[in-house]
Parts: C-alpha cells; sequence; structure tokens
C-alpha cells in the first residue's frame, strides 16, 4: 500500500493528479484510522491504464467508463459491452491513420534500423495488436 505522495513517485504523476483521479472516482484508496488515503496494486494498475488511454488520446470521461467496465463484476451489459468495443475502434482506426502517415517513413528505413525499432515495441504491444487483429478480423 502507497500513501498518495510514493505512488506519485511511483507513477511519476502528480499529488494533484492522483487526488483528481480519487475525487471523480478512478482510484479507490483504503482509508486508515487517521484518515490517510492508502494506494493499492490495483490503482497501481488504473493509473497505468489511465496513462496508455490518454497516450490514446482517450478522454477522460471514456477512460473512466472503459475502466469501470473492465473492474466490473456484474454481467457485463449488451450496450456498455458495444460501447467499449466502438472506444477500441476509434482508438484502433487512430492507429490505423498513424501508421499509414508513417508508412512513407518506415519504408526509407534499411533492415537494421527496421530491427531496431520492432524491438522498441514490447511485447505486450505486438501480443495485443496480433490479438486484435484476430479479434476483428
Amino acid at each position: 500500500m502507497y500513501r498518495i505522495g510514493e505512488l506519485a513517485n511511483i507513477m511519476n504523476v502528480s499529488k494533484r493528479k492522483i487526488d483528481y483521479y480519487t475525487q471523480i472516482g478512478l482510484l479507490h484508496p483504503a482509508r486508515t484510522d487517521s484518515n490517510y488515503r492508502l494506494y493499492g496494486e490495483e490503482c497501481v494498475q488504473t493509473l497505468e491504464l489511465v496513462e496508455h488511454y490518454k497516450n490514446l488520446n482517450m478522454p477522460l470521461e471514456e477512460i473512466k467508463t472503459s475502466i469501470e467496465l473492465i473492474n466490473s463484476d456484474q454481467t457485463i451489459d449488451k450496450q456498455k459491452l458495444e460501447k467499449h468495443c466502438e472506444q477500441i475502434g476509434t482508438i484502433m482506426q487512430h492507429l490505423k491513420d498513424e501508421i499509414k502517415v508513417m508508412e512513407p517513413m518506415l519504408q526509407k528505413l534499411d533492415n537494421n534500423q527496421k530491427e531496431i525499432l520492432l524491438t522498441k515495441l514490447s511485447t505486450q504491444s505486438q501480443t495485443l495488436a496480433l490479438t486484435l487483429l484476430q479479434l476483428m478480423s
């Protein structure tokens, strides 16, 4: 469990941002007897997701909806699932557009440069991309 300052240092974000995410219900810390907020590993994972989605230019309200859907223990509402799939589709379209813009630059790279660029992609990113492509085809 982490206090707000510790979590901010670990995640390289401001305490103010963590406080805001807590206020809007994205983060759910435990409270001590002296009313300190303690953030667990689930908050770390949520912050990682928020930062990931923000890097994809997803609005905060959509991020919150997506995270609530991911964390939901209840039966998934078909309408919420469709909305989440639409959000993923929008992100994928954005990435496809980005790839089209980058394609001419990528074609100019030699094999060594391409290999270096490929190693910069994490294994998770590659796996996720392949999984999404399989699910959507």
